[in-house]
C-alpha cells in the first residue's frame, strides 16, 4: 500500500497540480465528490498525510516553496494527472 501511495504521489508531484487553480479545500472535494464529481471523489480517495506529500515532492526535485504549497494540509489537487488531497 505504501509503495503504491508513494507511485501515486511521484506521478501527482510531477505534474500540474500545483496550479493553483486545480486545488480546492478538503471540504470542498468531499462535497463536489457526494455530488458525483468523479475527479474530486478520486482525490479525496487518494488522501496522504503532510509529510509523506512533503517527503515526496522533494524527491523529485521540487524547491521547498513549491512543495510547501503543494502540500498544505486540508489542500486537494482534483485536477492533476493523479489526483490527490492533503489530509489536515
Amino acid at each position: 500500500m505504501r509503495f503504491v501511495l508513494c507511485v501515486l504521489l511521484a506521478t501527482v508531484v510531477s505534474g500540474p497540480a500545483f496550479a493553483a487553480k486545480d486545488t480546492m479545500s478538503l471540504s470542498q472535494a468531499q462535497a463536489a465528490a457526494a455530488g458525483g464529481d468523479q475527479a474530486a471523489a478520486a482525490a479525496v480517495a487518494t488522501t496522504t498525510d503532510q509529510q509523506t506529500c512533503l517527503r515526496e515532492c522533494a524527491n523529485r526535485g521540487y524547491d521547498k516553496r513549491h512543495c510547501d504549497s503543494g502540500c498544505r494540509p486540508g489542500l486537494c489537487h482534483p485536477n492533476g494527472d493523479t489526483p490527490y488531497c492533503v489530509a489536515r
